[in-house]
């Protein structure tokens, strides 16, 4: 409990001997004034005028006291020392703040955290901005750049918050695009300021940058973050029957991809994902006398590469799934990398164009385009943004560090990841763990949700608390989700208002009473919050009130002259063509990743069944290992 410091008795006693000499003195004065005629003046008010008139011809000292003058001096100090003895209530009262102090920031507040360059700012609102560079602000005005913009179907997530921002030009910007709309709509102001656009196309194969994950693959243990990507992309609940299956998939996964990163360091080719596809096509075996294809592979790793972690991998796989247990694992894997089986699909992972390890080291603006209601490809998706955060992470740290082959760390750039329609991306491994992390290496990530719930099916109730508490700031543009209304009413706080409480009777003794009281109150209730009106928004930014201001309006950015409406603006409108399909009409087909398909089955029984044949020098085999010796 919080109390008042205890009363200093010294001012109270100098208080107390002033006022008693204070007394004595007017006392003596009364006793010097002549006494009137009794009759004319009972009360000898006649004295006190007296005095009034011949105050100053007292001596301001005079020790001579009498007993009335002791009276009245003891009066004066009485009165002081009881209001020292007084006892008086020892807490802390906050007037008008008793049940809360939340109210919404005033815009002069918020003023207080943009950069004095306007182009550094990150925009939320009309009024509300906040510099993206921490080192440019005061320390008390330094917040981290990760925000949750909450918002449905309409309410101008893209046109009121992403465009603004992308318009800002002030870093390399990763953007999802569900609709493939923004790079048209933003791309040519983007080229003009000198930005090269990358696009990720999993609406249309062919008109898109290709990402190989074997090409950031550096280190053993990203066999077990790819696998994890992949499967994790996925997985629809952490019960315990789904998250068997989940297990028993990413050991297999560990082991394929395991076999094609350590294979590929010794044959010298880039592997791709759609070669797992062909694995498992050979996995199971034809003959229950004869190992698989894929087993003579595994073995002929083994002898070349001993005791990697692929054949360990492969080896733990066997031994703890057989039979049907194991067919129904090998069925799950088919079944998602059957996508692989696309052609389009196949040459989108064949190498790699993106160059995520440039991103923080140029001016980049990437848009990843991801179907809407497809779940298909969700898993490229999701393995992407973890090559992403892993790939910068590890250039970031090189450069803090000192460490980098080409660049300081002055020359490093802030990158922005707007991820709009979470749910659609797809579950990114450890993103908790990663948004904690990333301030430090100048990345900071906006996800766009319609509701908490959406999180909470993806990352659970948890790491849901923990994404949102690694938030500096959290944009309300609308929603009808009753729980994300709840929270938003909690987190803007109660305030204290006064309560009147009136009361009539009528009759022969009518009466009335009226009692006014203080109460606690909610800032806004879920229904006001709801109510908001499509124009304006709410913004959360950490340790401070909550702000109530209209939606940034497009068509007041600068360099909104530079934004297209429609393919009618035909001087802004962005069109792209990547030449991925082209290229490779025009050149050799890379026939490694089909082996396994034109691999013949009487081929593959001539393999399993000739008593002197091995792997290493069956024709079919061997046919995979030349067309496997090819580089990016």
């Amino acid at each position: 409990m919080i109390t008042r410091p205890k009363k200093k008795f010294m001012p109270y006693l100098v208080m107390g001997l002033l006022l008693f000499y204070a007394g004595h003195w007017v006392m003596k004065l009364f006793q010097e004034a002549p006494k009137g005629d009794a009759l004319i003046d009972p009360l000898g008010l006649s004295r006190f005028d007296w005095m009034s008139q011949h105050y100053q011809d007292k001596s301001w000292l005079d020790l001579s006291f009498t007993l009335p003058s002791l009276y009245l001096g003891g009066i004066g100090f009485a009165v002081v020392l009881f209001h020292y003895l007084k006892r008086t209530p020892t807490g802390v009262y906050r007037v008008g703040e008793e049940h809360g102090s939340a109210r919404f920031a005033t815009t002069s507040e918020m003023k207080t955290f943009e950069d004095s360059d306007v182009d550094n700012n990150m925009i939320f609102t009309q009024n509300a901005k906040m510099g993206l560079f921490n080192k440019r602000m005061p320390f008390h005005r330094q917040i981290n750049k990760n925000a949750l913009v909450v918002g449905g179907t309409g309410d101008w997530k893209t046109r009121s918050f992403v465009k603004p921002n992308l318009l800002q030009l002030n870093s390399s910007f990763i953007t999802t695009d569900t609709k493939g709309l923004i790079v048209h709509e933003v791309g040519h102001a983007l080229e003009k300021a000198g930005y090269e656009i990358k696009v990720f196309n999993l609406l249309d194969f062919t008109n898109s940058d290709q990402f190989n994950v074997f090409h950031y693959m550096t280190k053993e243990t990203d066999i077990d973050k790819v696998a994890e990507a992949i499967v994790q992309a996925t997985k629809k609940s952490d019960n315990s029957g789904e998250d068997f299956w989940a297990q028993a998939e990413m050991l297999l996964m560990r082991a394929l991809i395991g076999f094609l990163y350590f294979d590929s360091q010794w044959r010298g080719f880039t592997p791709n994902l759609a070669q797992v596809a062909e694995l498992i096509r050979v996995m199971n075996r034809q003959d229950p006398k004869r190992p698989s294809v894929l087993e003579r592979l595994f073995d002929e790793l083994d002898e070349q590469i001993p005791n990697n972690y692929a054949v360990k991998q492969w080896k733990l796989f066997n031994k703890n799934f057989t039979g049907e247990t194991r067919n129904s694992v090998s069925a799950i894997a088919s079944a998602r990398f059957s996508v692989f089986d696309h052609d389009d699909v196949k040459q989108l992972i064949m190498r790699d164009t993106l160059e995520i390890e440039t991103w923080q080291l140029k001016k980049v603006a990437v848009f990843i385009h991801i179907p809407e209601t497809d779940k298909a490809y969700q898993f490229l998706s999701a393995l992407l943004f973890q090559t992403i955060f892993e790939t910068n992470i590890r250039v970031a740290d090189s450069l803090i560090m000192g460490e980098h082959p080409t660049h300081q760390l002055d020359q490093m750039l802030h990158l922005q990841i707007y991820s709009d329609e979470v749910a659609q991306v797809g579950k990114i491994p450890l993103l908790p763990e990663v948004m904690s992390v990333i301030r430090s290496r100048e990345i900071s990530v906006k996800l766009m949700i319609q509701s908490i719930s959406q999180l909470q099916e993806l990352y659970g109730e948890k790491n849901t608390k923990t994404i949102i508490n690694n938030c500096g700031a959290i944009l309300y543009l609308g929603t009808n989700d009753e729980d994300t209304l709840k929270w938003l009413s909690t987190r803007s706080g109660k305030q204290t208002i006064n309560d009147r409480d009136s009361s009539r009777s009528y009759g022969q003794y009518g009466s009335s009473t009226v009692q006014e009281k203080k109460i606690a109150r909610d800032l806004m209730t879920p229904h006001e919050i709801s109510t908001v009106p499509i124009d304006s928004a709410l913004l959360f930014l950490s340790r401070q009130n909550v702000y109530k201001d209209k939606k940034y309006d497009l068509a007041t950015h600068p360099r909104f002259i530079d934004h297209a409406n429609s393919p009618l603006d035909k001087d802004n409108w962005y069109t792209y063509q990547k030449q991925m399909m082209v290229e490779q009409q025009n050149e050799k087909p890379d026939e490694g990743e089909t082996y396994f398909a034109n691999l013949s089955d009487d081929t593959q029984h001539k393999a399993l069944t000739g008593d002197e044949m091995s792997i290493r020098t069956d024709n079919g085999v061997e046919a995979y290992r030349q067309n496997h010796q090819t580089t990016e």
